[in-house]
This record gives C-alpha cells, structure tokens and sequence, in this order.
C-alpha cells in the first residue's frame, strides 16, 4: 500500500508543476479519450441490440477454442511419395561408348537449328565489328 502511496504522491508532484496550458491540455485530452471510450461502448450497445431485435445472433455466449472447421478442410493432405529415388553414387565409367553416350546427346542440328545458328554467329560478327 505504501509503493501505491507514493506513486500517487508522484503523479500529483508531476501535475502541479505543470503550467496552466499543460493542464488545460491534459484535461481536454483526458475529456477527449473519455468521451471515445463512452462514445464506442454506447455504439458496440446499440448495435448488439439491433442485431438481437432483428433475429440475428448478439455475441457468442463462450468463445471456443477450438475450429469449426475441420482440419482436412484448412490444410492440403500429404502428397504421395511419386518423386523416383535419387541416385547418391553411380560407378564412375572410364570410357564411354557411341551407344553410351547416344540417350544422353541431342543433336541441335537435327531439328533444323542450323538457321538459329546462323542468326546467333551473324549477331557476334556484327557486334565484334563495332567494337574497336
């Protein structure tokens, strides 16, 4: 009780050393935050009535903690397990093959890409003209 005694004494030293204007001005801030309290629990009043002269539910009697909802509806469900397996370690082959090599190796010739690289070497020839 004696801690509560001085912080009060405290608050009336801090306010009697104010000016006239800073009282003034506390006061009309404390009348302002006053009247907005007062002002938004007489409205959140009115409108709970309203709503309950209306048929429409007022506010829940118990708030639960728990959803409504059911998780399988708020959450996607696991993804199969489709990904194939990656090989960590392969034996290192010391040579390779034509026949070895051919499933991993696209010709881009084969496709017509000829004109592509026609396009990309006329591209480098003009831009190494222009350098000086």
């Amino acid at each position: 009780m004696e801690k509560f005694n001085l912080f009060i004494q405290k608050i009336q030293d801090i306010f009697l050393n104010l000016s006239a204007e800073q009282k003034r001005r506390f006061a009309v801030f404390c009348t302002i935050a006053f009247a907005s309290i007062l002002t938004i629990s007489v409205l959140m009043s009115l409108n709970i009535n309203r709503r309950e002269r209306n048929g429409l539910p007022g506010p829940p009697d118990r708030i639960s903690i728990f959803s409504p909802v059911p998780a399988h509806e708020l959450f996607f469900p696991d993804e199969p397990d489709y990904i194939p397996g990656v090989l960590l370690e392969r034996e290192q082959r010391t040579s390779w093959t034509e026949e070895d090599a051919k499933e991993h190796w696209l010709d881009p010739l084969r496709f017509g890409e000829e004109h592509w690289r026609e396009m990309i070497e006329t591209a480098i020839d003009d831009f190494l003209e222009r350098v000086p």
